[in-house]
C-alpha cells in the first residue's frame, strides 16, 4: 500500500524512517510539509527516496495518508482525503474534535479518519466501558515546564513557567477545552474523550512540573463495567518535548493492524 506523510516533524521524521527501513505491504512514496528545504535535508539518509509533493497530488497517489501536521492543517488535510476516498490516519484529537461532523461523515466518501492512539495507552479498555455505561473520567497530564513554555495558552494568558520550585496547575476544565487550549500538547485528552465518556464530559488537568523528566498522564475510569487508572511516563521527542516517543510508534502499530492477519486488541 502506497503511503503518504503530511508534516515532517519530529512524529513525521520518525514515521517516514521506520517506513523507510522496512514494513511489509506498506512503502513511502510522498510526503507535503511547508518546509520543502527540511525535508529534502532529513530524507538524504533515507534508503528510498520519497517525492516531496503538493497535497493534492499526494493524496491522489496514496493509498493512505498519515497526519503529522499542525492542527490547523487538519481540516484541509481531511477535506483533500475524503475527497480523494482516501483513509486518513491521524494523532490530531484536536483537529478531529474542531471538524467532527466532517469526521462522522466520512463513510459517505467511502472512506474512514482513524485516530491513532498516540501517547495514551490503555484506549481499547476506555472504548470497551464505552459500549455499556460509563459514569465519569477524569485525567491529569503533567509535563516538564519545557513541554508547555510554549503552548498557546501559556503564551496567550503570560503564565511564567521559569524557576517553577514547585507542580503547578495551569489549566482545569474539560478535554473538549484543554484540547482547544493546548492543541499541540493534549492531543491525548481529546483521544481519551473521544474513546470515552465524550470530550465535553471529560475532566482535565493540566501541570507543569519541574521536577519530572518525561510527560505523564492519569486516566482515572469508572464505569458499570470496571474501574481502571491508567498511567504513563512517556520519553520526550528529542526535536519536540511536548510530543511523546510512543506517538510515532502508535501510528506504525496502527498501520500494521491495518493488514496484519493477527490484531490484538480492539
Amino acid at each position: 500500500m502506497k503511503v503518504g506523510i503530511v508534516g515532517f516533524g519530529s512524529i513525521g521524521f520518525d514515521v517516514g524512517r521506520i517506513i523507510d527501513h522496512g514494513i511489509e505491504n506498506f512503502k513511502l512514496i510522498g510526503i507535503s510539509s511547508r518546509t520543502k528545504g527540511n525535508i529534502l535535508k532529513k530524507i538524504s539518509t533515507f534508503k528510498v527516496k520519497p517525492k516531496v509533493l503538493e497535497l493534492d497530488d499526494l493524496c491522489k497517489k496514496s493509498d493512505i495518508i498519515i497526519d503529522c501536521a499542525p492542527k490547523s492543517a487538519f481540516k484541509k488535510i481531511l477535506e483533500t482525503s475524503l475527497l480523494n476516498q482516501k483513509k486518513l490516519i491521524t494523532i490530531s484529537g484536536s483537529g478531529i474534535l474542531e471538524n467532527f461532523d466532517s469526521v462522522k461523515n466520512a463513510n459517505k466518501s467511502k472512506t474512514q479518519v482513524i485516530l491513532a492512539s498516540g501517547a495514551i495507552i490503555g484506549l481499547d479498555g476506555l472504548r470497551a466501558a464505552s459500549e455499556g455505561k460509563i459514569f465519569s473520567v477524569s485525567m491529569i497530564t503533567k509535563k516538564p515546564p519545557n513541554a508547555l513554555k510554549n503552548a498557546k495558552f501559556v503564551l496567550e494568558n503570560k503564565i511564567s513557567l521559569e524557576k517553577l520550585s514547585g507542580s503547578k496547575m495551569i489549566f482545569q476544565g474539560s478535554a473538549k477545552e484543554g484540547a482547544k487550549a493546548f492543541p499541540a500538547n493534549v492531543n491525548v485528552a481529546a483521544a481519551v474523550g473521544l474513546a470515552g465518556i465524550g470530550p465535553d464530559k471529560t475532566n482535565l488537568e493540566i501541570w507543569a512540573d519541574p521536577k519530572l523528566t518525561r510527560n505523564t498522564h492519569q486516566i482515572f475510569v469508572k464505569s458499570d463495567s470496571a474501574d481502571f487508572e491508567i498511567k504513563i511516563r512517556n520519553i520526550q521527542s528529542k526535536e519536540n518535548p511536548g510530543t511523546g516517543k510512543i506517538t510515532s510508534l502508535s501510528v506504525i502499530a496502527c498501520l500494521r493492524g491495518m493488514v496484519s492477519s493477527l490484531k490484538a486488541g480492539t
